[in-house]
Parts: C-alpha cells; sequence; structure tokens
C-alpha cells in the first residue's frame, strides 16, 4: 500500500522520524515577596490579579 492511500500515513512518519520541538520561553515572572492569605478566594483574587497583569505585558511585549 502507498502512504498517499493510508490515512494514518502522517502518523507512522512522525513515530518513523521523531523529532523534539522545543517550547518557546515563557513570560517572565514578576518578582513579588512571601505574602499570607487569610482565604482561597483572597489568594485566586492575587493569582488572578497577577495573572492578568503578565498577559497584558506579554501582549505589549509581542505588539510592540
Amino acid at each position: 500500500m502507498k502512504l498517499t492511500d493510508d490515512y494514518k500515513a502522517k502518523i507512522k512518519l512522525w513515530v518513523a522520524n521523531p523529532r523534539v520541538m522545543p517550547l518557546p520561553p515563557g513570560p517572565p515572572v514578576p518578582r513579588f515577596r512571601p505574602q499570607k492569605f487569610s482565604s482561597y478566594e483572597e489568594m485566586n483574587r492575587w493569582k488572578k490579579a497577577l495573572l492578568t497583569q503578565m498577559a497584558r505585558e506579554a501582549a505589549l511585549r509581542r505588539n510592540g
């Protein structure tokens, strides 16, 4: 059977010739001091704000 007739040919080629692709570097994490939170909700609000800030900075670096 020819590879053009085989629907799984792409997977067989990938298995026969594996290549490891490096991940792109992640965004830099801003420095922050150790903190104590009174609840998980408070920690999650802080974490969400931090991730939002990181996403904004990454978008500015990519577009800017």
